[in-house]
């Protein structure tokens, strides 16, 4: 990995958010789910010279899926009745790529969310790039799967690092002391 660009200003992205759907495409093909995780979420940048993303990601509080009863309390006991918040998409620039400028966003994003959430989780194809990306460099740990979530709204099979994607990998990380789990 070479060192990360300097400079990058983070910004929140609170109109005309659908501007950046080129942008944000390479992370998610389904324009669909895309447009959905826009409306919901809060989505951020890092920019150099104010103007040009370099990467991108959006972010949404997804507290009440771990509530007792929530769609997804049961798969990850660890987070229930927490405060959690999901980065739901992240991209970044083909020209940036490898420079460690999506690990920084992440790691940004994560500071700016500690007073407010108790962890930060995201979902990923199950691929040993992805693996090393979120456990080694942004230190993320394995929670959960969601089965079967590459099998659905995508009209192809997803093909990553040569192996079609059907579970999604669930990691999370603590971002605040909770009584001696924090991370």
């Amino acid at each position: 990995m070479m060192s990360a660009v300097p400079n990058l200003l983070l910004r929140r992205i609170r109109v005309a958010k659908e501007r950046f759907l080129p942008f944000l495409r390479p992370a998610d093909d389904n324009e669909a789910l895309l447009r959905r995780h826009l409306r919901e979420g809060e989505l951020y940048g890092l920019f150099r010279n104010k103007r040009e993303p370099v990467s991108m990601a959006v972010v949404a509080d997804v507290s009440a899926s771990f509530a007792a009863g929530g769609r997804e309390a049961g798969l990850a006991p660890a987070l229930e009745g927490l405060r959690v918040c999901e980065c739901t998409l992240l991209a970044t620039a083909p020209a940036f790529r490898g420079q460690g400028c999506g690990t920084q966003l992440l790691m940004r994003l994560c500071g700016l969310y500690d007073s407010t959430c108790d962890a930060m989780i995201v979902g990923t194809g199950d691929t040993p790039r992805m693996r090393r990306f979120y456990e080694s460099r942004c230190g993320f740990r394995p929670c959960f799967r969601r089965a079967g979530f590459f099998l659905h709204g995508y009209p192809q099979p997803l093909i990553e690092e040569g192996v079609q994607l059907r579970d999604m990998l669930v990691f999370c990380r603590f971002l605040r002391f909770r009584g001696g789990t924090g991370a």
